[in-house]
């Protein structure tokens, strides 16, 4: 008859035989990879970084009014300001680089507003009658100038807003209200839906993995993009001589400030990246 002692020697070396097996499963089992996790977490981050961009640049108000003051574009809205002028007889220059700026302003903020451009030019006409009043005081007629400037005021803004509420700043306007709201609702679903992927993973345990290689892949991805945006860009203004100019201003501005962008997603998965080999690296001395 066995006895207990016995029974717990043969236990302990049935245990030690089967010990090695274990740890050599334990071994040799197969790391889990998580590409199709990896995958969609690239596609989401991509979609939510080119709407950050689209917004911060194209989308952007101050960035488009930084832009047309500092192109051809200033020019020509002076000369169609000043071409509405002349129809009064009013000729020369009469807008000063101030006053330009400030029409500008409000072109972009109600075009991007949603609104027809409604410039109000009383500023400028009221200038003009005044000069008109200084010649014409040495004569007796001081006011005259004043009062017919007053009288025409409106036809002259109707005028010259008519010249340049033109078709394509109507579709301009139009473009602008659906880039936002489409580029809105992508960044909104793309970023809630990577919030939900991040918290899996963390849960899962394999946030730092999966997150250096969504970053990276997204960066690259986004930077492509980028980059082609703005070589095609200047070639697509190439039948409108009078902005070729401006859109190749644009499209170098926009890759500046679009690539810093993706630059710093780079850094963070080049970041996540170097901490999971240092842990590696640590895990495999110990």
């Amino acid at each position: 008859m066995t006895t207990r002692s016995e029974l717990r020697a043969q236990q302990r070396a049935a245990e030690e035989e089967t010990a090695p097996e274990k740890e050599e499963k334990a071994v040799t089992a197969p790391k889990r990879h998580h590409h199709f996790f990896n995958f969609w977490g690239t596609i989401l981050l991509v979609l939510f970084l080119l709407s950050l961009i689209v917004n911060a640049t194209f989308l952007n108000r101050s960035f488009v009014l930084h832009e047309i003051k500092g192109s051809v574009v200033e020019t020509t809205i002076t000369d169609q300001v000043n071409a509405g002028l002349e129809q009064y007889g009013i000729s020369g220059s009469v807008l000063t680089d101030k006053e330009t700026d400030q029409l500008l302003t409000q072109a972009v903020n109600q075009v991007y507003a949603g609104k027809k451009i409604s410039l109000d030019l009383s500023r400028v006409t009221a200038k003009v009658g005044s000069s008109v009043d200084s010649e014409l005081s040495q004569y007796g007629l001081a006011g005259v100038g004043s009062t017919a400037t007053a009288a025409i005021s409106q036809n002259v803004n109707a005028a010259v807003n008519s010249q340049v509420n033109n078709s394509t700043v109507a579709s301009f306007t139009r473009g602008v209200q659906v880039a936002r709201a489409v580029t809105n609702a992508i960044m909104i679903g793309s970023g809630l839906l990577l919030v939900a992927l991040i918290i899996i993973a963390l849960l899962r345990r394999h946030l730092l993995e999966s997150l250096s290689h969504i970053c990276i892949g997204a960066a690259i991805i986004d930077g492509l993009v980028v980059l082609l945006v703005a070589k095609l860009g200047p070639q697509l203004a190439a039948d409108s001589p009078d902005y070729v100019s401006f859109v190749a201003q644009l499209a170098t501005d926009f890759s500046h400030r679009a690539l810093g962008m993706v630059s710093l997603v780079l850094i963070v998965g080049l970041g996540l990246l170097a901490i999971r080999i240092v842990k590696w690296g640590w895990g495999s001395r110990h």
